[in-house]
């Protein structure tokens, strides 16, 4: 049953690692001295309380507060599992729930104040010492610095963490509208071309399907208005030909699709750098030879790719964009993951999508993990045949 007051995603990795520091506290209460039932009853709360801290943290917190209630009411302190409390208080200054934080914070505070009387009172009980306000403070300045500097540290994560969310979402979101608003500007220009090229085709033929049925009733009758009729047809078809070849050069508006497709993929790369993305790209090949089709999906492709490197990737390393156009076209993108990954944003549909792009012109697309790193993988062989 997962925790409700557990981080979503926690990956296994950080879960073994919270295992090995419980044993390697337990351990530490077994050999530490003095040994004695109670030193050691808490060193194994505490050990269990720290193997469970990300995964169980409800489980983990009442374990620490009996273990701490044990060294209190026996006035017996086990060094080494106290300083583990910084670990727990840790994870509960950085909890997503501002409840467990608040409260987390005040049982720190409080907790340093009763930790400090608890060592002024075993002191006296072992050494007759009589204690004063000094050796309070250090006991408490001491207490604090383990309890209240591991929430203090927890919640710095918490909060960067946050920044860094909100400022991932905002720029995505920036992208997003970018990317709309570029989709309309195209959708408009398709539109308003279409509409140019219907009107000349539209007109043309039908002047030229006119006067060639008027040519065809006259040609016996009346060659002289057959032959007008005809030459109309040529003079129209002439006409017609030099607007198509108009609208097509405007369509063209001077680049190929595929230098087309290398400028937005420059102005690509200088708005995730801009978000804050490091790149290291590498590009094998001439682009302008690919295909007009292949060109538009490799760079649509990459988009995707650099949008969920910018939503779940670790942007403290470089992303690696290799694109191959030697034989066919060939794109990957390797970015690495965090160990906490941010929380998801989206629907999820980016990689189905980007197969089905790519199956549009024959490609295939890979995405999945490998090691610390996410890995996409695009291939467009070589289309077979003279293009059409």
């Amino acid at each position: 049953m997962h925790d409700p007051l557990a981080a979503p995603g926690i990956p296994p990795r950080s879960v073994m690692v919270d295992v090995t520091l419980g044993v390697v506290v337990a351990a530490a209460a077994v050999v530490e001295y003095p040994r004695t039932p109670v030193t050691i009853a808490v060193g194994v709360l505490v050990a269990v309380a720290v193997a469970c801290r990300r995964i169980a943290p409800s489980i983990m917190m009442p374990l620490a507060l009996i273990s701490a209630a044990l060294q209190v009411g026996f006035l017996q302190v086990a060094v080494i599992p106290s300083l583990a409390y910084a670990l727990l208080f840790f994870v509960a200054g950085g909890s997503a729930h501002q409840a467990v934080r608040r409260i987390s914070l005040a049982v720190a505070i409080a907790g340093s104040a009763v930790a400090a009387w608890t060592l002024i009172h075993r002191s006296v009980s072992e050494f007759g010492n009589d204690p004063g306000v000094l050796d309070f403070a250090a006991a408490y300045a001491g207490s604090a610095i383990v309890v209240v500097g591991g929430w203090t540290y927890g919640f710095t994560r918490y909060q960067r963490r946050t920044v860094e969310e909100a400022r991932v979402a905002e720029t995505i979101a920036e992208l997003e509208r970018r990317r709309l608003l570029e989709l309309y500007d195209e959708q408009a220009e398709r539109s308003r071309l279409a509409r140019d090229m219907h009107d000349v085709v539209a007109h043309s033929l039908a002047v030229v399907i006119a006067q060639a049925e008027g040519a065809r009733f006259a040609l016996a009758s009346s060659p002289d208005d057959a032959a007008a009729a005809l030459g109309v047809i040529a003079g129209t078809a002439r006409e017609a030909l030099g607007e198509v070849r108009g609208v097509l050069q405007e369509l063209r508006s001077g680049d190929t699709a595929a230098q087309a497709t290398a400028h937005d993929r420059t102005r690509l790369f200088e708005r995730m750098r801009a978000a804050g993305m490091t790149l290291a790209t590498e590009q094998l090949g001439d682009p302008a030879n690919a295909d007009a089709a292949v060109a538009a999906t490799v760079h649509r492709i990459l988009t995707e790719a650099l949008t969920n490197a910018l939503k779940h990737g670790d942007l403290s390393e470089p992303v690696i964009v290799v694109d191959d156009w030697r034989d066919g076209a060939a794109l990957t993108v390797r970015n690495a993951v965090p160990a906490e990954p941010h929380r998801a944003i989206g629907a999820g549909h980016g990689i189905l999508g980007m197969t089905e792009r790519a199956a549009t012109v024959g490609g295939t697309v890979r995405s999945a993990a490998a090691g610390d790193h996410w890995v996409l993988e695009l291939s467009v062989p070589t289309p077979k045949g003279p293009r059409p």
